[in-house]
């Protein structure tokens, strides 16, 4: 049995851009041990392929172990689902009470003004609006955004107001842009949200 030092694995990867992981083994001859794969618990699914055929590998505390007799050069394909999903906060979070958030893989996103027309703290997500991610090749070197329709306030209607009724108060459709919330504040100053309104 070759000892830890003579075997080694290979990581390729866009993560967390996309969730295709390739691992491939080397090792100095034939060896018999668990490769443990993580599944995070915001992964509604994912498949596991060994030298390019399907591998039904059990799932224990987040983690996929496959089991079996590695060769130099096996390789792994490991492919986690990331769709985009709404996350609410537990009811006793107040402040966020009718709010979703946007995550994608293990990224949650943000709205910055920057890159919206509306305000983004009066943008309201419908539950039925279509989201969808986009990779953005020259926004910081390359990252996924989120884009989709929204709702906001016109503008119709307030000048010198403060207050009127709320039958009067008409939405609008808009166009919003997200992007993951650990590249904020690094483009220009404007408000920044993360918890939309449901509409």
């Amino acid at each position: 049995m070759p000892t830890a030092s003579t075997i080694t694995v290979a990581q390729e990867t866009s993560y967390p851009w996309d969730g295709d992981v390739a691992i491939t083994v080397r090792t100095a001859a034939p060896a018999k041990f668990d490769l443990m794969l993580r599944i995070p618990g915001w992964c509604p699914k994912h498949a596991i392929k060994v030298n390019g055929k399907p591998f039904a590998a059990p799932v224990a505390k987040g983690y996929a172990k496959i089991r079996r007799m590695w060769s130099d050069g096996d390789r792994v394909e490991l492919s986690l689902a990331m769709p985009i999903q709404r996350v609410a906060a537990h009811p006793r979070v107040a402040e966020d009470s009718g709010r979703v958030a946007l995550q994608r893989g293990p990224l949650v996103y943000c709205l910055e003004q920057c890159d919206n027309t509306a305000f983004v703290r009066s943008i309201a997500l419908p539950d039925k609006a279509k989201l969808a991610a986009r990779f953005d090749k020259k926004l910081f070197g390359g990252t996924v955004v989120i884009e989709g329709d929204a709702l906001a306030p016109a503008a119709a209607g307030w000048k010198g107001k403060l207050y009127q009724p709320a039958s009067a108060a008409q939405l609008k459709p808009v166009k919003f842009k997200a992007i993951p919330y650990c590249l904020w504040d690094n483009r220009e100053a404007g408000p920044m949200t993360v918890w939309l309104p449901r509409a």
